[in-house]
């Protein structure tokens, strides 16, 4: 009797957790994003890109719904090199069935290139496009960082191809480099006086670090 091969691994497998450049992704996360990667090509819903003003990081291109979208370093222009585990990472912005071209709200410069697996990847002025699974909600981006042997980054769509700096702002009770909170003012220091060392010097001597 020949023995029937499981559907799928076990739940100890996919609580194996994965090094992504540096960044661990844990297996249930993996198929959760590899799911929500195929819902969202297989949705009717049309796909969208807008201009989004970020607080961190000024004028930043992402979906209609705040999804902050990346540029790969290693990609060639209209070519995707993230392609396996990469792309479940950072799963590439898709065309659903049905829709031709990628629709902007004051975006243009979108186009379509056709990934291996016979997928429609949009690009922007010829940067395939992708989404980060660090990302949970819209308008965060986690993903400006090194992996899979190249650098990702947010974009800016007056400058594409350049890495956007990160700004600063208040520190206040709202967080670090945002704007919003409540700031409050310490007091001032309170003013002592150290004692009075002696010490000398021997000839020739300076100041050791």
């Amino acid at each position: 009797m020949s023995k029937k091969l499981p559907a799928v691994r076990t739940a100890r497998h996919l609580r194996q957790r994965i090094t992504v450049g540096g960044l661990a992704v844990s297996g249930a996360a993996i198929v959760a994003a590899t799911t929500m990667s195929l819902a969202s090509s297989a949705s009717a819903a049309p796909t969208v890109l807008k201009v989004t003003q970020n607080t961190s990081w000024g004028p930043t291109l992402t979906l209609k719904n705040g999804d902050t979208v990346y540029a790969f370093s290693k990609d060639a222009r209209n070519k995707s090199a993230c392609t396996g585990q990469c792309a479940v990472a950072w799963p590439p912005v898709l065309l659903p069935s049905g829709q031709s071209k990628a629709d902007g709200t004051g975006v243009k410069s979108l186009g379509v290139i056709m990934r291996a697996n016979g997928s429609h990847q949009v690009t922007y002025e010829g940067i395939p496009l992708y989404r980060f699974v660090g990302d949970k909600h819209a308008g965060q981006v986690n993903g400006n960082i090194t992996a899979f042997g190249g650098k990702w980054h947010s974009i800016n769509p007056k400058s594409p191809h350049t890495p956007p700096t990160k700004k600063s702002g208040p520190v206040g009770t709202g967080g670090t480099g945002e704007t919003g909170g409540t700031t409050t003012t310490p007091p001032p220091p309170t003013t002592t006086t150290p004692p009075v060392t002696t010490s000398t010097v021997p000839p020739g001597g300076g100041i050791s670090y």
